[in-house]
């Protein structure tokens, strides 16, 4: 109670020291901040405004991967092991120069290199002071000492001693101990009261269900971190529900402490010596859930490692870590979740399965287990039974044998789910390419004289090669040999994997029409199953194809340098003598156009799932336009353009037109228009003029696609030729913008926020490029409804009928609904 008071105090004793210094311009000794007071980032310095006791710091923090690039956040500042305990920006890094500002007018302001504002905060009163204190909570607060926002309100992935996490909030791990991106795992109070922790974004996952719960069903219920050390799940009048602290901690006064959902979705309690000249770093006391690995799997069909990889925890604290099985390799090393991938050449079933139990072996492992994958039992049989029927199988990848019972499961990749424990009562039985050996002295005297004999041969086949390839570069270099199509060494030259067409044509079974998903501008694509189980979208190149080598160059040069979560990610292309195919990972629920231009499937799309479409079409344009290496203009955006995975999370794809500008460059312009009618800026189709702005046009019209379930090419008035635009435009002017939403959108929806995001449409699609937002200030938009938005202006209303002046030609093949549609062609006169 003391502790509460306490805390209660706080905003007025900063009350009475403001009126004590008036004068104060930046940092006093008390940790208060004045108006007008800012930070700006510099490499290799601290930039911080901090605690009175300086325990704590409140600034630009230096990311660990990059020293040039800081997030605004929080961190305990005087112990040797700094650690961040709350940011503002994780997934929005900003570089050197970048400022924070407490404007005159009481925002909290961040601003990056170039002064364009990446994150703020706009109370709703006047702010007349802001404070760091030494709670770890920075405040900013009225004359009248009133907190009017505080960061214990809006926690990142940790809370301290005297912070409340009450109903509707939440804790989010980050991806890495160095990554602050947001993570995989999440902890809330939903509004019943029940306290539960959830994988949000798992590599082999299917549900998210919570992997655990306080079970507690009281509204109103808060974790409360209590500075006696204690933390607890307790309601407003004290009554304490459950204890995460089960133990004591002696003398809490000489100990820092914090309780973090780490990476690997263990929430953990900490403490930290305050006076120590040891290196010794944070002690953990208590955690929750007391395995992971079990739990996660066991309750929520999630695991918490990828594909082909088992999930290990141990240790006084269940520190949990990711491994592969014999003979497999991590994915990303760096990255162990990502999951593992066999380290040798798979087999392909139907061509070789006469000789699989003579090349493979079995290697055990002892309480491993991946509870899905698999696709035959038996019952009962031994365990040499259990090996034999694996060997012989060759699908088979996996066997795992449980004594009781005498259960034997085949498994095929990718395996899922994997756990290793005590618990498992199981062992599995990995096959591997079976190593030969010679262990006797003729096998070895045998070996060197086949060598002996066979080293010439190989010498004279190398010189006859080496000698055939020099011939060939001198013909191609005097125009004697012609290499018109790309062979497998120009695929080299575009660094992506590359496939065997006969993989290819064993994925798609010949490219069958019943695997056919579509076809578009640029070919046909097939969906595709790899020999590990991997799902594929195989672009294919047609001879009469609208698009033609360049485009496919461009798409590929382009896509492998972009990594985004709502990118599509491109696995690799195949070039064997005339085929030229992009091989893709499949989107299980095919584009966007299929589900909000259809009566039935729209129904399936929610307020909160439309608007997480266009909140994740936001955040991939920004990464095109300003946060990846290069800055890409896509060019052909549109509804049919945004692929869905199974979470129905949007993807954008085919950059087979996508343009690459230079830092210092703004518009381009270009005689050979390429794009879709209805989703072009005017100054791109009538002038041929493009720039980022072009890309934020179609984003407008793709947002209010998706409000409205119509198409922009739907007419609503023939005389004028008023398209979707116009129809919303009259509405927001009458005020009588909800009659846009389309039907199948069922109630309820929050209003306010329907509103902001018709309006944010509306701005994107205005005729003037310089009218339109910049995507980082779309996405601050629809992020932050504290952002005041602007009027927008009459948007242009033109149909095909204005286009007269300019020669068109359009391939009105079926829309590709997984990675290809539509694509129009403008040529200039």
């Amino acid at each position: 109670m003391a502790s509460a008071l306490l805390y209660r105090l706080l905003p007025l004793i900063f009350q009475i020291t403001i009126f004590i210094s008036p004068s104060c311009t930046q940092t006093e000794a008390d940790g208060s901040i004045s108006l007008g007071s800012s930070l700006t980032a510099q490499t290799g310095q601290t930039t911080a405004w901090f605690s009175p006791s300086g325990d704590f710091a409140f600034g630009f923090w230096p990311l660990e991967t990059d020293g040039n690039y800081f997030l605004l956040a929080i961190w305990f500042d005087k112990i040797k092991n700094k650690t961040v305990v709350w940011y503002a920006n994780g997934n929005q890094a900003v570089q050197a120069e970048a400022t924070v500002e407490l404007t005159t007018d009481g925002q909290l302001s961040l601003k990056d290199h170039d002064a364009n504002e990446v994150w703020n905060v706009k109370p709703d009163s006047t702010v007349t002071y802001a404070a760091m204190l030494d709670s770890g909570n920075f405040v900013l607060a009225s004359s009248d000492g009133s907190v009017r926002w505080q960061s214990f309100d809006n926690p990142s992935d940790t809370i301290l001693p005297s912070q409340v996490l009450g109903s509707g909030k939440e804790l989010r791990s980050r991806l890495m101990d160095t990554d602050y991106s947001s993570g995989r795992f999440e902890l809330s109070i939903p509004s019943d009261g029940n306290l539960t922790f959830y994988p949000v974004d798992i590599v082999s996952g299917y549900k998210y269900d919570p992997y655990w719960s306080s079970g507690t069903s009281e509204k109103g219920s808060q974790l409360v971190f209590n500075e006696s050390g204690t933390i607890c799940l307790a309601l407003p009048n004290n009554t304490v529900l459950i204890n995460f602290t089960t133990g004591r901690i002696d003398s809490i006064g000489d100990f820092y402490q914090r309780g973090t959902l780490d990476p690997d979705g263990v929430f953990r309690q900490y403490i930290y010596p305050k006076n120590t000249t040891t290196s010794g770093g944070w002690t953990v006391v208590d955690f929750q859930p007391p395995d992971i690995c079990r739990e996660l799997t066991t309750a929520t069909g999630s695991g918490a490692c990828g594909f082909n990889s088992y999930c290990v925890s141990g240790g006084g604290n269940r520190s949990v870590d990711c491994e592969c099985p014999p003979d497999y390799a991590f994915e990303d090393p760096s990255r162990k979740y990502k999951g593992c991938f066999p380290n040798f050449t798979a087999r392909i079933c139907g061509i070789n399965e006469s000789v699989t139990e003579s090349m493979f072996e079995l290697i055990e492992m002892i309480n491993v287990d991946w509870p899905l994958s698999a696709y035959e039992h038996s019952s009962p049989i031994d365990v040499d039974q259990c090996k034999r029927k694996c060997l012989s199988d060759c699908n088979c990848d996996v066997a795992v044998y449980q004594d009781e019972g005498g259960n034997c499961w085949k498994k095929r990749l990718p395996l899922s789910n994997g756990k290793m424990g005590s618990y498992v009562d199981r062992k599995a039985f990995i096959k591997v390419p079976k190593v030969s050996k010679d262990s006797s002295e003729g096998g070895s005297r045998n070996k060197k004289r086949v060598i002996i004999i066979i080293l010439p041969f190989l010498l004279g086949f190398l010189l006859l090669l080496c000698l055939g390839l020099l011939v060939r570069k001198k013909l191609r270099k005097q125009g004697i040999l012609h290499g018109s199509q790309y062979d497998e060494s120009r695929g080299k030259e575009l660094d992506l994997p590359l496939f065997d067409i006969s993989m290819i044509e064993s994925a798609t079974n010949v490219f069958s029409n019943d695997n056919k998903l579509g076809e578009g501008g640029f070919g046909p694509v097939y969906k595709g199953q790899l020999v590990d189980g991997q799902c594929i979208a195989v672009k294919r190149l047609s001879k009469d194809s609208v698009q033609g080598l360049d485009e496919f160059k461009n798409e590929v040069m382009l896509i492998t340098k972009l990594q985004h979560r709502n990118l599509v990610r491109l696995l690799g292309c195949c070039i064997q003598q005339e085929e030229r195919m992009l091989i893709y990972e499949y989107m299980p629920n095919k584009s966007l156009d299929t589900f909000i231009f259809d009566r039935t499937k729209g129904k399936l799309l929610n307020w909160q799932k439309r608007h997480d479409i266009i909140i994740g079409i936001a955040r991939g344009l920004l990464y095109l336009h300003q946060d990846s290496r290069l800055r890409i203009i896509h060019r052909d955006l549109k509804a049919g353009n945004i692929l869905l995975d199974k979470d129905m999370n949007p993807k954008i794809s085919d950059f087979g037109t996508a343009r690459i500008f230079r830092g210092d460059q703004n518009q381009e312009n270009t005689r050979r228009v390429i794009g879709t009618y209805g989703y072009m800026s005017p100054e791109y189709a009538m002038g041929g003029i493009f720039s980022v702005k072009s890309d934020v046009f179609s984003f407008g019209v793709i947002v209010l696609e998706i409000l409205s379930g119509k198409k922009n090419r739907t007419l609503y008035d023939a005389e004028s030729s008023m398209t979707l635009l116009g129809h919303a435009w009259e509405l927001w002017e009458e005020g009588r913008c909800l009659e846009l939403l389309d039907e199948a959108m069922e109630c309820p929806y929050p209003v306010s926020r329907v509103l902001r995001c018709v309006q944010v449409g509306l701005l994107c699609a205005q005729e003037g490029s310089k009218d339109r937002p910049t995507m980082a200030e779309v996405v601050l938009m629809l992020s932050n409804e504290g952002v005041a938005l602007p009027q927008p202006k009459r948007p242009v209303f033109f149909s095909e009928r204005t286009l007269t002046d300019r020669k068109w030609s359009s391939s009105e093949q079926n829309s590709c609904a997984v990675i290809e549609s539509t694509a129009t062609m403008f040529e200039g006169r």
